[in-house]
């Protein structure tokens, strides 16, 4: 099975990459570079940002099930990012898809223990641990 990846957002400094995982109905997001509100408003208007995740499957294809937010190349995030993932999480779980944010380092685990996102969001290790949870 072949995997389909849609740039979202290319900056020198951060970027968004959409892909389809290899798994059925399973959507990657991969970020690269600091997740923080200058880089991310200073590209794209906020409300656009809120929407970047969502999007509608092709006529005739199944919504995704899992959305996996692939950060482990973040070496930090700030909370403009976080609620982006927060309110994404929110949005999925109201239409019975799953979420799983993989790979965060620890200064983005800090930052999730903080707020007590670490018990909303599930997280894993690893795409292939995201899989299988």
């Amino acid at each position: 099975m072949s995997t389909t990846q849609t740039e979202l957002w290319n900056s020198p400094s951060f970027t968004i990459e959409r892909i389809e995982g290899q798994a059925p109905r399973t959507v990657i997001y991969r970020i690269t570079g600091s997740f923080n509100a200058r880089d991310m408003y200073g590209s794209m208007k906020q409300v656009a940002l809120g929407n970047i995740f969502e999007f509608k499957p092709l006529p005739g294809t199944e919504t995704p099930a899992l959305h996996i937010f692939d950060i482990s190349k973040v070496p930090q995030m700030d909370s403009s990012a976080l609620g982006t993932i927060v309110s994404h999480f929110i949005s999925c779980r109201n239409k019975g898809i799953r979420v799983v944010v993989v790979g965060p380092n620890p200064n983005v685990i800090q930052l999730f223990k903080f707020t007590k996102v670490d018990t909303l969001l599930p997280m894993a290790a690893t795409i292939e641990d995201a899989l299988g949870s």
